[in-house]
């Protein structure tokens, strides 16, 4: 058996390398195709993922500008979000088969409080997640709102859509930030949870 440890450094990923790249006007591309890559290097700052990924849905844009703004330094609620997830991940171990960018994008976003914990992580199953198992009386709005989205990304369902997280109203602040965070994982994987810095303003 082969396990491939290769991991991608900034010396890899440098744009001048790229095929896109031409040198008198430098990136010609619409949007990097290697940005996957250049996260795991630790070269891409939240500003430029988070723009990349919704850039083309300009009323969701005006809410995303001041999360970038105020980018906290972590994709995280908070460090006991963190240590959470990690102690979830533990608990359950390793599944090739389960542990995709989508289960990870559910136990972002139900290890992201502990209310939210209490009531839904036990779906976090050892053969992937069970949203029957979650205790939704009296569930918060913020906290029903993560469950929607969680249930829709997991299953490809209709959940939260687009036009919801453009509506402060149907969507608050915090609910946003942590569901376009966990899209971020669904799209680009576990690589996106070391993006420390905010980046470039646009």
């Amino acid at each position: 058996m082969y396990i491939n440890t290769f991991k991608y450094t900034p010396a890899d990923v440098d744009c001048k390398l790229c095929t896109e790249y031409v040198k008198k006007f430098g990136c010609t591309a619409c949007g990097c195709p290697w940005i996957a890559e250049r996260i795991e290097a630790g070269v891409v700052g939240y500003a430029e993922v988070v723009r990349q990924m919704f850039s083309q849905d300009r009323r969701l844009m005006a809410r995303l500008e001041p999360l970038i703004r105020d980018f906290p330094g972590m994709l995280w609620q908070d460090d006991r979000h963190r240590q959470r997830m990690e102690g979830v991940k533990i608990h359950l171990g390793h599944s090739k088969r389960r542990d995709t960018p989508a289960f990870y994008t559910v136990m972002f976003l139900f290890t992201s409080g502990e209310d939210i914990y209490r009531r839904a992580g036990n779906c976090l199953c050892k053969r992937g997640a069970e949203f029957d198992y979650a205790r939704l009386h009296e569930i918060s709005p913020h906290d029903y709102t993560l469950y929607i989205a969680a249930r829709g990304i997991y299953t490809n369902a209709s959940g939260v859509t687009a036009r919801d997280l453009a509506d402060a109203e149907v969507v608050d602040k915090g609910a946003l930030r942590m569901i376009v965070n966990a899209l971020l994982i669904a799209r680009y994987g576990c690589a996106v949870l070391d993006i420390h810095e905010r980046g470039r303003k646009a």
